[in-house]
């Protein structure tokens, strides 16, 4: 599933049990099909298992505080071509978290994913050399920061790396965006069979929370892109699919062990309609801003989802 880093960012979090896309509608088209089955959609177990990889990556490159788009931005507020040196500068970085990524998306990489993970490897293939030039940056200049060498230069070593450190900042953001599309897409078509399935399986509240999560996913979108028109559309679908899942989930045993996360979610979604209605009534950014942490905390909740097999 697809969580944001904040209301300026359009790049999502993926959700082990469900994605979320970064663009396009909820009706069926030619980049949202008819549902196929489980394994047509998510393909054999080690495609799932590369995909599950690379949305492990994908996370933790997104991550808040420690992924690459938030460092970017603090990055950025530096302003190293116009720091003065007598400033107290504290260069933003976590070498061991950018180093576990990498090793996620390789990792997912060696793997065999077939037709269905051919996109989101060709997009891996562009994005990890710009990973790597962005941690090569930081091991040299973690250092030279926490030292205040630069005190000693005039920031001469910093100002002469920054062309290159903001090149490997915007290909690596732009790769993660590319590999946002891929992991989208792909689940997706692997959910609305989830959906299918389950539902026939008479499992019907948990399909009922990953439609509601997709719901939510399109509607988030809008919400972060200021398209107010866009998510009034959308909005009705989502309120409804909301009251399926509690219908829903009220029909649960009581022992069930999603019973209580799936109300949570439902919870999560609801105080997010609030959020969009107090943000459209006036206006204040801090709204948006809080329409996007309901929905990773949903995106969290869903993580605890036990979907049957």
């Amino acid at each position: 599933m697809i969580s944001r880093t904040s209301a300026g960012v359009a790049t999502l979090a993926l959700a082990a049990a469900l994605s979320l896309s970064a663009c396009g509608d909820s009706k069926g088209n030619a980049e949202n099909p008819a549902p196929k089955s489980v394994a047509q959609a998510a393909g054999n177990e080690a495609t799932q298992e590369k995909m599950s990889l690379y949305i492990d990556a994908f996370n933790a490159l997104i991550d808040d505080p420690w992924g690459v788009t938030k460092y970017y931005g603090e990055y950025q507020k530096l302003d190293i071509p116009n720091a003065s040196a007598s400033a107290t500068l504290h260069f933003p970085e976590n070498i061991s978290h950018l180093e576990r990524a990498i090793e996620k998306l390789k990792q997912g990489r060696a793997l065999n994913g077939g037709n269905q993970g051919k996109k989101a490897d060709e997009t891996v293939d562009k994005l990890i050399p710009q990973l790597e030039a962005l941690l090569a940056q930081w091991r040299t200049l973690d250092p030279y920061f926490e030292s205040r060498a630069y005190r000693e230069d005039n920031l001469a070593k910093a100002k002469g790396a920054h062309p290159a450190l903001m090149q490997a900042y915007q290909g690596s953001v732009s790769g993660i965006e590319a590999l946002d599309a891929a992991l989208s897409e792909y689940q997706r078509a692997s959910n609305a069979a989830k959906m299918e399935a389950m539902r026939k399986a008479g499992h019907a509240a948990e399909a009922s929370v990953l439609d509601a999560m997709q719901k939510a996913d399109f509607f988030t979108n809008a919400v972060m892109e200021n398209n107010k028109t866009e998510a009034d559309r959308l909005l009705p679908d989502l309120e409804a699919s909301v009251a399926k899942l509690r219908e829903e989930q009220a029909k649960m045993p009581s022992d069930s062990r999603n019973r209580s996360t799936l109300n949570s979610i439902a919870d999560n979604l609801s105080g997010m309609i609030g959020e969009y209605r107090d943000f459209k009534q006036t206006g204040a950014d801090g709204y948006r801003e809080q329409v996007v942490d309901s929905y990773n905390s949903a995106i969290g909740n869903m993580n605890r989802v036990e979907l049957p097999a």
